[in-house]
């Protein structure tokens, strides 16, 4: 009889309740700022009611596979706090008393948004928090823990209404924000409002314009409080338009008109009419290129058939129109099947390069120079390895960017090519004026033109950069050019191959400047201005094309 009673003793001091509201969770660390969060993450439950209450056979849990069931008797005081945390019960874990230790890697607390769940053994969810600023809980921050407002009765809280959450302030153990285990801070009134992304984009750009504008577009959340928001910027004097936070809980705010060259930074404030919000953004003025200055143009893309196969055929050409002290400040990218939008883009190396250089940016090196031949692929100046950077399909746009900004297109990027009058699948594009803005002055080889041939010239569509190599090519002992770079006015052209020769001269911009029979060993060059030129000389079937340089 007296075992008896001693069993209803206990009996009456454990509670083995499963509703809903009889434990509730009051505090959370997802982020430690003084320990890692391995051993620093910890969530804090309360005990609601006037009995024990037995954790075996419970589950903590979170929407996704992080898991972990009690399997031994774990008792939670009646009307008390009670700490469970990730890390070991000992200084190591940023100073936080744990009364139960879960262990790493079976419940974690994301940083972002997660959920804490408490389920019964008999698998009834007797409470949760889906925490995180998408779930309307103050931004979370490292080494403050996020606490359940102690003005409210916990027992019928909604603690899953992230209003009903605020900050604490007490330190604790190694210097993070909490009261693990203790009554919560009193909540104090805070900013709702939150500056999001930011972005600085140049206006049209002006050719040789030294005065170029651009725009700023500022996302925001969590305004129209009821007081007023007052947007302003430093320095003045710039159009503020978009969203009122006034008026819009979450909205862009867009200032425009902003000058080249001028930092700005802009402030949300609603302090003039009692609310607590003063919100700055810093915004760096972004490099507007006037188009002016733009030393380098599209020459051709290039979307051949290889026998290599897959997307070793890719590549784009460029051409020098000036002297470069740094090629990297131009970048490529592609807008994919009229998307509208460039994917990442491809910096060019840190290089100098001279007027009329041609560069070629291929997918796979080895597999253009086999395609154009060592030949072809030598009257390139610069051969660079662009790899995966280089993606475009024959339906796709090509941009040229400097210094981010985009200078030059071949292609509209917000229609497919397919079917249209630029398509150049498995064949290529080609600026045969120089100069000139797509889609005038492009031509294109004819779509699936590449398919089945070894190298180009095999090819029914002759890339135009390496035509001139269609011919049996004149060797060294065949053909001599000289002097090189000319001084005089004259060249002295011989070869042991007896008939007339043939002569092209083509300028950097691919002008052809002489077009010419001789009988003789000389050409005069005279009348010709300093620079770059391309001599292309064709005795009988035979060619030569040589980069000559006049002084």
């Amino acid at each position: 009889m007296k075992k008896l009673y001693i069993l209803f003793l206990l009996s009456s001091f454990i509670g083995f309740s499963q509703n809903p509201g009889d434990l509730v969770i009051t505090e959370y660390l997802n982020d430690s700022d003084a320990v890692s969060d391995t051993v620093g993450e910890w969530f804090e439950i309360y005990n609601t009611t006037g009995s024990a209450i037995d954790l075996d056979g419970w589950t903590i849990r979170d929407d996704g596979s992080d898991s972990y069931t009690f399997s031994a008797t774990l008792l939670v005081p009646a009307n008390s706090y009670f700490v469970l945390g990730r890390g070991p019960n000992d200084p190591s874990n940023g100073g936080v008393s744990l009364d139960f230790s879960y262990g790493d890697g079976v419940f974690t607390l994301g940083n972002g948004d997660d959920e804490i769940v408490l389920v019964s053994p008999t698998d009834v969810e007797i409470d949760r928090v889906n925490y995180g600023s998408g779930n309307g809980f103050p931004d979370e921050g490292p080494g403050t823990s996020l606490i359940l407002d102690p003005t409210l009765t916990i027992a019928t809280a909604d603690n899953n209404d992230g209003s009903n959450w605020c900050f604490s302030s007490s330190s604790f153990g190694g210097g993070d924000l909490g009261t693990p285990g203790a009554q919560n801070d009193t909540c104090t009134a805070t900013c709702e409002a939150n500056l999001g992304a930011s972005n600085a984009t140049c206006d049209t750009i002006n050719p040789g314009a030294t005065d170029d504008t651009y725009t700023v577009t500022l996302a925001y959340t969590g305004a129209a409080t009821g007081e007023m928001f007052v947007v302003s910027t430093s320095p003045t004097g710039f159009t503020i338009g978009g969203d009122d936070p006034t008026a819009v809980a979450d909205g862009t705010i867009t200032i425009s008109g902003v000058t080249e060259g001028t930092d700005i930074t802009i402030t949300v404030d609603n302090t003039a009419d009692g609310g607590l919000c003063t919100l700055t953004r810093d915004i760096t003025t972004p490099v507007c290129i006037p188009t002016g200055s733009v030393d380098l143009e599209l020459q051709g893309v290039i979307d051949f058939t290889v026998p290599e196969g897959g997307s070793a055929g890719k590549a784009v050409h460029v051409v020098a129109t000036a002297n470069i002290a740094d090629l990297s400040e131009y970048s490529i990218a592609v807008v994919s099947n009229g998307g509208g939008t460039y994917g990442a883009s491809f910096d060019f190396p840190s290089i100098s390069v001279s007027t009329g250089e041609h560069i070629l940016l291929a997918r796979d090196l080895t597999a253009m120079e086999n395609y154009f031949t060592t030949a072809g692929y030598n009257l390139f100046d610069y051969q660079i390895l662009a790899t995966s950077s280089v993606t475009q399909n024959g339906d796709d746009t090509i941009g040229l960017f400097k210094n981010g900004s985009l200078v030059e297109e071949m292609g509209d990027p917000n229609v497919d090519g397919t079917g249209e009058s630029w398509e150049y699948l498995d064949s290529w594009a080609y600026k045969n004026t120089p100069g000139s803005t797509w889609p005038m002055g492009w031509i294109y080889g004819s779509v699936n033109c590449t398919d089945g041939s070894n190298t180009i010239f095999d090819s029914s569509c002759v890339y135009p950069f390496v035509a001139s190599l269609s011919n049996t090519e004149l060797t060294r002992d065949e053909l001599s050019i000289y002097p090189n770079p000319v001084n005089s006015g004259v060249i002295n052209i011989t070869s042991a191959i007896e008939g007339v020769k043939s002569i092209q001269l083509f300028d950097i911009m691919g002008r052809n400047v002489i077009s010419t029979a001789i009988t003789s060993n000389t050409l005069d060059v005279s009348n010709l201005r300093t620079g770059i030129y391309l001599l292309k000389v064709t005795i009988a079937d035979r060619t030569s094309t040589t980069k000559l340089i006049i002084e």
